[in-house]
């Protein structure tokens, strides 16, 4: 199917010309090959077939472009796949938890690195990062904890890693009194560094954490040790306060060409932070930083596009703004939600696109709740799209954002736009609603007919995760992933995907689940095509599944 839809080698031949240059411009010619971090930060910011085609140079200067080129189209570019094959459809039972006693806060993801895209997930090296929302104890309860020998079955059975998954760190990163991880780590491109946000009443840190690679790094996975020589080990950890107020929504945004990352919190401002991989982390304070939204209120997480120069986010009040992120001058903004509603808040990070738009979620605009699509380049108003009466009906309801098809990636037109809302007008409840929405000339269009996900008015479902698997199925597997709060599998919460856009399939997980990441493409006998996430009802467990099962 992907060489029936892509087909011509003019077009391969120019993916081969777009990964080379961006190839030799990221990680140098003495290297031959790279690894793929895949954190929250690569489903806010996404690229279409065309725009890559027509501008190489965009992959040079944004790495996740070039990350995605691999996921989306990477079988063009492969003389040889080992996941080529027959295999491709065996549906191995395969699944794997760990009991590490905190939760991923809702809304929130792991981050996953792959060692090299180009070669059969490697056991040792690839790994997974869970960032956990509970105040951390030395020779106790672990912060953030990293496991590799990721491709195993059910108790470590069968797999390409038997025995797995096994910790290879278990770190207490606090350093404030009652200080939590609310929101996403953040891998570095060589996946050596963690960069995450510890906060509370108090303030907000943002800590850059160097994995150790000696001595004990909680590696049992026991008891949790102190990043250091305190935990017998030569870990790192770098902290910069950047404010005295709390951060419940805002994940922190890296851009890799300036070594920079941005960060909002709770009293309506953005804040810089340079050196934050390459060198010494540094709060800017002149030249209009921090940028400031609105006063006191939350805000989303910041995403910043390459493309325009601009940052994205969101607040509590339901407004969207746009800023320049090198010269900050005068904020653009648009009204998504209705401020003096319940709840008209942009929860989620806004999406860019790679057909010029920005799209953002809001469960109340006086009317019903709705995406909103603009024009990244000056934030006018293309789209307005019900998906339910979110909030209207007097319940507070909290919405995350939606994911694009594989179609839309390669035809904007031929695609669509997948989100959780609430039951339609007609209906009149808080249930939750899947709404799949077409675009016709580039202009996202409601849907008539959504489908319920869930029979209970308090079931919400997290964000939602797109990935087209080419080695599952005739012709490839294009799935969505999200979490459901109750009543999706009997009364517990549970893991739900969308397969092709008509197979539905659930695993029960108590409470529901945090975002969702994925790792690759593969064999599934061998355990490589997989998915993973926490759920949010104790026992907490973070939890490795099979994408074509959920098992």
């Amino acid at each position: 199917m992907i060489r029936r839809s892509f087909g011509s080698q003019v077009l391969r031949l120019a993916l081969v010309a777009v990964v080379v240059s961006a190839v030799d411009a990221q990680v140098g010619e003495s290297r031959p090959h790279f690894g793929v971090p895949d954190d929250w930060t690569h489903h806010h910011v996404l690229f279409s077939l065309e725009q890559l085609r027509n501008h190489p140079e965009i992959a040079a200067r944004e790495p996740r472009a070039l990350h995605e080129m691999y996921r989306r189209w990477g079988k063009l570019l492969r003389t040889r796949s080992p996941f080529d094959g027959n295999n491709a459809t065996t549906k191995s039972s395969g699944d794997w938890n760990v009991n590490v006693g905190g939760s991923i806060s809702p809304g929130t993801s792991p981050a996953k690195y792959q060692t090299d895209p180009t070669a059969p997930p490697d056991c040792n090296n690839d790994f997974v990062v869970f960032a956990l929302n509970t105040a951390g104890v030395t020779g106790g309860q672990s912060t953030i904890v990293g496991f590799n020998l990721l491709y195993a079955g059910p108790f470590g059975m069968g797999g390409a890693c038997p025995g797995g998954p096994h910790y290879i760190f278990a770190y207490n990163t606090s350093t404030q009194t009652n200080g939590r991880i609310r929101t996403s780590p953040v891998l570095s491109l060589d996946g050596k560094k963690i960069a995450f946000v510890e906060s509370s009443a108090s303030g907000s840190a943002v800590h850059v954490l160097t994995i150790g690679t000696t001595g004990t790094n909680g590696g049992s996975g026991v008891a949790s040790v102190a990043p250091g020589p305190a935990g017998g080990n030569n870990a790192v950890l770098t902290t910069t306060v950047y404010t005295a107020v709390n951060n419940n929504h805002s994940s922190p945004w890296v851009d890799y060409a300036s070594d920079t990352l941005y960060v909002a919190a709770d009293n309506g401002k953005l804040s810089k932070i340079t050196g934050i991989f390459k060198g010494t982390p540094t709060l800017v304070t002149t030249g209009g930083w921090p940028i400031s939204f609105a006063g006191n209120v939350q805000v989303s997480s910041p995403v910043f596009d390459a493309t325009t120069g601009r940052l994205f986010i969101g607040d509590s009040h339901g407004v969207l703004y746009s800023v320049n992120a090198i010269t900050p001058g005068p904020v653009s903004s648009l009204t998504v939600g209705k401020l003096g509603q319940l709840n008209p808040a942009i929860t989620d990070g806004p999406i860019v696109d790679g057909y010029g738009s920005v799209f953002a979620t809001a469960s109340n605009d006086g009317t019903s709740a709705v995406v909103v699509q603009a024009n990244a380049a000056n934030l006018t108003q293309t789209a307005r799209v019900n998906i339910g009466v979110g909030s209207t009906t007097g319940t507070s309801v909290t919405l995350y954002d939606g994911s694009f098809d594989n179609n839309y990636f390669t035809s904007q037109n031929s695609g669509h736009f997948l989100a959780c809302g609430t039951s339609p007008a007609s209906v009149g409840t808080t249930a939750p609603y899947r709404y799949n929405m077409a675009f016709i000339g580039g202009v996202l269009q409601a849907d008539a007919a959504p489908v319920q996900i869930s029979t209970s008015t308090t079931a919400r479902c997290g964000p939602i995760t797109e990935y087209f698997n080419p080695t599952i199925g005739a012709g490839g597997t294009d799935y969505f992933f999200w979490g459901v709060t109750n009543n999706c599998v009997g009364a517990t919460g549970c893991i739900m995907s969308l397969a092709n856009g008509t197979t539905v399939s659930t695993a029960a997980e108590n409470g529901g689940t945090s975002g969702v990441t994925i790792d690759n493409d593969g064999d599934p006998a061998q355990q490589y095509s997989n998915i993973y996430f926490g759920n949010e009802i104790g026992p907490l467990r973070v939890l490795k599944v099979q994408q074509s099962t959920l098992q």
